[in-house]
C-alpha cells in the first residue's frame, strides 16, 4: 500500500482569501508551485503550513471597471423598491 499524498490545494486557516498550494503539485488551473524565495520565506510561512506556498482565491464573478458581469441572464430582485419620501 503507497503512502497517502498530501492534498494539492487546501484552505488558509490563517487567511481565508487565501489557498494553499503544495509545493511541486499540478493543481487546476494552477501552475507548478514552487518553494518560495528567501525574501518571501516568513511571510508565506504565516498563511500556509510548510510544504505549502499561498494563492488568493479567484473570484467566482467577473468584473469590468465596478460592475460585476453575469454570466447568465439577469435575475429580478424579490424585494420591492425602497418608497422615496
Amino acid at each position: 500500500m503507497s503512502p497517502r499524498k498530501p492534498p494539492d490545494v487546501i484552505p488558509s486557516e490563517v487567511n481565508p482569501e487565501y489557498d494553499c498550494i503544495r509545493i511541486g503539485s499540478t493543481a487546476p488551473d494552477a501552475v507548478v508551485a514552487t518553494p518560495p524565495s528567501e525574501g518571501d520565506e516568513a511571510e508565506q510561512a504565516r498563511l500556509c503550513p510548510d510544504g505549502y506556498v499561498p494563492r488568493r482565491r479567484r473570484r467566482r464573478y467577473r468584473l469590468e471597471g465596478k460592475r460585476i458581469v453575469r454570466e447568465g441572464p439577469p435575475e429580478r430582485n424579490p424585494e420591492p423598491p425602497p418608497k422615496s419620501g
